[in-house]
Formats: structure tokens, C-alpha cells, sequence
């Protein structure tokens, strides 16, 4: 079976100069924890994944301490504003360039193993370097036994 058959074309994306707003509000409105990042020229520029945008907001030190189970709060970090960050960032900043892509004719199975090998839950499937779709793991689940329409 091809990802055609399963991917979704229709998606929301975001533009390379999308402010944070607009991509907490996208990571909001769709509940999608990769969004993709769209050239005016339809081209895929990359993607974001919720753990890219969240980062920015965690203190540097965070990845060298093994258990955090000892921090209630990050203190003054929480009281900050994140007005310098709105400035800073725009979605290319943030994006993952040149990120796993799939075309529309590959199989499910390959599907699979590239989001499995990607480490994200969601990969755009592009047409001669077009965005033409995006599929994910519960897209594969329902490819795999149909379970759509089904209960």
C-alpha cells in the first residue's frame, strides 16, 4: 500500500517568518506536535516538533542534570515574559531544515521505519519538493488493520 492512500492533504502549515505566537497557536489549534514550515512557493523549508519550540524557553543547564525530580519551579525563568524571545525567533529559526521526507508512492512499511528512525510522529511527504502531505503514526495504525470507521 502507498502513503497516498493514508496520508492527509489537508494540513496547516507555517510560514518561515511565522512569530512564536503564531506557532504556539498552531501547536495549539491542531494539537499536532510537528508542523510543517512552507515556502510562498509551496516548497518544504522544514519542520518544527513541540520539543524544538519548548527548548527555547528551557534553561541551557537543563540537558546536564540527570534528575529533575528536585525542581519544583525554574524560579525567576517562570516569571519571565519571553517578550525578548517573541523578538529573537521566527519559525526558521526554529525549524529543522532538510528533515526525513517521504514521497507519495513509498509504502506504508517504509512510512514506518522512517518516522520510527526519525524519532518524530509526523513527516511531511513531498512531490518533486513540494508539500503535498503529511502522515503520521496513527495514520499508519489505520492503514495497517482499518480501524477507521470501525468500532
Amino acid at each position: 500500500m502507498d502513503i497516498r492512500d493514508c496520508m492527509k492533504r489537508e494540513f496547516r502549515f507555517l510560514a518561515p517568518d511565522a512569530s512564536l505566537r503564531d506557532i504556539a497557536r498552531l501547536f495549539e489549534e491542531t494539537g499536532e506536535a510537528v508542523l510543517p514550515v512552507r515556502e510562498e512557493t509551496g516548497e518544504l523549508a522544514g519542520v518544527i516538533t513541540i520539543d524544538d519550540f519548548l527548548l527555547i524557553f528551557l534553561p541551557a543547564y537543563i540537558d546536564l542534570i540527570r534528575n529533575i525530580d528536585f525542581l519544583h519551579d525554574f524560579g525567576a525563568i517562570e516569571q519571565h515574559s519571553f517578550s525578548i524571545e517573541e523578538s529573537l525567533f521566527v519559525a526558521e529559526d526554529l525549524m529543522r531544515e532538510e528533515p526525513a521526507v517521504l514521497a507519495e508512492n513509498d509504502s506504508v512499511m517504509k512510512a514506518a521505519a522512517v518516522l520510527h528512525r526519525s524519532g518524530i510522529t509526523r513527516i511531511p511527504v513531498v512531490r518533486d519538493g513540494r508539500l503535498v502531505g503529511m502522515i503520521s503514526k496513527n495514520d499508519i495504525v489505520r492503514a495497517l488493520y482499518g480501524t477507521e470507521g470501525q468500532h
